[in-house]
């Protein structure tokens, strides 16, 4: 057996910080359709639970949107349900993230692959579908800012 030491970063610890971005908004024929700014603070509540406080500015369809949402972390994947949304996360390296949202908000299931960049640039590419089909793509780009 191999020592390749312990890991640097337990799952979801890269999430941990504030973190300023854009989200554009893409039709299913890739057309581009707006974007707006989404602010988002994420951090440790308990050694298994992490808090996330997401503002989007002008959520595409909806309107301003904020969200508050606890996630429990078992092994690489992790959990959170609320009167808007129930998340499956899943990690698959210590930079690339899965998730798996049925929001209330939008009446879709929306599907998010989270890679980072470098340790304070994290891109998501969003594909959202309602009954079956596409209702739009989505990129967020995020830069830690503390």
């Amino acid at each position: 057996m191999r020592d390749y030491g312990t890991p640097q970063l337990k799952p979801y610890q890269c999430f941990m910080g504030r973190w300023e971005g854009l989200c554009k908004t893409f039709g299913p024929d890739g057309v581009f359709i707006e974007s707006t700014a989404v602010h988002m603070d994420v951090y440790w509540t308990a050694e298994d639970t992490w808090h996330l406080h997401e503002d989007f500015e002008n959520l595409y369809g909806v309107g301003r949107q904020v969200y508050d949402s606890d996630f429990r972390v078992v092994g690489k994947n992790c959990y959170a349900e609320n009167a808007l949304i129930k998340v499956v996360g899943t990690e698959l390296t210590p930079y690339n993230y899965n998730f798996i949202i049925d929001s209330a908000v939008t009446q879709s299931i929306v599907f998010n692959n989270h890679y980072f960049l470098d340790p304070n640039t994290r891109r998501i590419i969003t594909h959202k579908m309602r009954d079956g089909k596409t209702t739009v793509f989505q990129i967020q780009d995020f830069v830690r800012v503390g």
